[in-house]
């Protein structure tokens, strides 16, 4: 789902409108995902509210940039173009079929994907053609020394690389003993950080944009601290917290969104992911019609 380049700090009406679109697939994957699971933690349970996140920083990637995913929140392998039944077959069976397309599976441990994303960093410096890597990560991995000693290195070394921690601020942590998460403070030499509104995904993608091109100049690293909202264990409410009512708000006002072309990108996508269903091999298709009986038991 890589868009052209907006030559520049305006956004064409033609960007807004995959921006919307993108976030909407997003939203729509991850209340399939849900539906399939419940809403207990799975593979898509940080997903639901960080559409703008997502979107705005992977959608003008290119195909040679490498995405590394956070735990629980694959969605931005879907706007970085991995198709449909390979994310499906990741959610259903288990398969690692999303590996593909310069996407780093999300590791085990909180700072452990962020390793990966240096090593990947390191990589794309010496061959030096300009690609990049963004890294996703919760807020939970940010206290963690291992964490701060990569973010460090990446810093030294001038490593293209672009690292988007979420912080849900209103979500309470059991590693940060119940209290919320304090804004992110880096403070680290050769480090440009920058803080953005993650309900907003126009400004995430004009920070996006420039930390970028920044990046792939030459520019050391960028770490974007996008602050959204997500409540912990329940669905989002129509508010202009979620991220996909403040676009449509925003579209309306420029009279780029109807609610029949928003009717339309839902029935185009749920057609799409009909037929990835059905390529699914049998194995496949048999766990998902289990794991549909469990979940309308």
């Amino acid at each position: 789902m890589a868009g052209s380049s907006t030559g520049g700090s305006l956004i064409s009406e033609a960007k807004l409108r995959q921006l919307y679109a993108t976030m909407l697939q997003c939203r729509l994957l991850t209340e399939h995902a849900l539906r399939l699971h419940g809403r207990r933690r799975n593979l898509y349970s940080a997903s639901l509210g960080q559409e703008a996140i997502a979107t705005g920083c992977v959608i003008d990637l290119r195909a040679e940039d490498t995405v590394v995913l956070a735990m629980r929140d694959p969605i931005a392998a879907l706007v970085k173009g991995i198709a449909l039944k390979h994310l499906l077959s990741h959610l259903y069976a288990g398969e690692p079929d999303i590996g593909k397309g310069r996407i780093l599976l999300p590791a085990t441990g909180r700072y452990e994907h962020l390793q990966l994303a240096t090593n990947a960093a390191i990589v794309n410096k010496e061959k030096d053609k300009g690609n990049i890597v963004v890294a996703f990560a919760g807020m939970a991995a940010t206290g963690i020394k291992e964490w701060q000693a990569a973010l460090k290195f990446a810093a030294r070394r001038s490593l293209p690389l672009v690292l988007v921690v979420q912080n849900n601020p209103w979500m309470l942590s059991h590693a940060n003993n119940g209290r919320l998460y304090p804004p992110l403070k880096a403070g680290i030499d050769g480090l440009t950080s920058i803080t953005v509104d993650g309900n907003d995904v126009v400004a995430v993608y004009r920070v996006a944009y420039e930390s970028l091109d920044r990046v792939r100049r030459g520019g050391g690293p960028v770490l974007i601290e996008a602050r959204t909202y997500r409540p912990d264990g329940r669905a989002l409410r129509r508010t202009e917290r979620d991220p996909l009512i403040h676009m449509e708000r925003y579209l309306s006002a420029k009279k780029l969104f109807t609610g029949h072309w928003k009717n339309q990108l839902i029935q185009r996508f749920s057609r799409e992911l009909d037929d990835a269903i059905q390529t699914l091999d049998l194995q496949t298709t048999r766990y998902l019609r289990a794991s549909q009986a469990v979940a309308n038991d």
